[in-house]
């Protein structure tokens, strides 16, 4: 009987010994739920009112209930999924409007540089080929905008804002907040994200927006 125990004691102690080690392997990226975010940042916008210039998106959304994502270009062939989760988000923007729900995706790139935030960049072929890829980056996030009413579409330099902690080994951090209060953070590295990820995050999205006339029943 005790060597019984003992043996489901071990097997327990095992168990919890996997699911720690899978946490401490999960992907972390951003500030922590429960955390604040952490300062405005100016990203380029390439739809929406400040289209085709800097604007603040955390400024733009203030208290309201927001998505933001800092997000890599998904490879080509590869952008399935982040596409539909896109997608769904406008719709779910455009379903509760009446909560002023707002979503921004931050594109994370080394060609969002220039000479301005670029003070490595001294040789004048450098300064050349540096604008020719903003300008690509540039057409590219242009026409992704086109596709969206309610989904403001920018760029920020690769490593992200200061203080935001995002991880170069993410492809995706998607953070969901309100008041400025993380609720929610989904971290994802290149290829990662499914399609039953996209229904869990717009699922808890909504979950987490009543609408307020329902808010006013209760």
């Amino acid at each position: 009987m005790l060597r019984a125990n003992l043996l489901a004691m071990s097997f327990l102690v095992l168990g919890c010994s996997i699911l720690i080690a899978q946490d401490d392997e999960k992907l972390k990226s951003g500030p922590k739920v429960g955390a604040f975010m952490p300062a405005p940042f100016e990203c380029v916008n390439f739809n929406g009112p400040a289209k085709g210039r800097p604007h603040c998106l955390v400024c733009k959304f203030a208290l309201l209930p927001s998505v933001l994502i800092f997000a890599k270009e998904p490879a080509e062939g590869k952008e399935k999924d982040f596409d539909d989760l896109l997608q769904k988000l406008e719709e779910t923007a455009a379903e509760f409007q009446d909560r002023d729900f707002s979503v921004g995706v931050v594109f994370l790139s080394p060609h969002a540089r220039d000479s301005t935030n670029n003070a490595e960049a001294k040789e004048a072929k450098e300064i050349i080929q540096e604008a020719i890829d903003r300008k690509e980056l540039h057409a590219r996030l242009s026409e992704r905008g086109k596709k969206y009413k309610h989904v403001i579409v920018a760029s920020y330099q690769a490593e992200g804002p200061k203080k935001y902690d995002i991880s170069p080994k993410a492809e995706l951090t998607i953070l969901f907040y309100e008041r400025l209060k993380i609720m929610e953070n989904w971290a994802y590295a290149p290829g990662a994200l499914e399609g039953k990820d996209v229904e869990m995050i717009v699922k808890k999205v909504r979950d987490g927006l009543p609408l307020k006339k329902k808010m006013v029943e209760k």
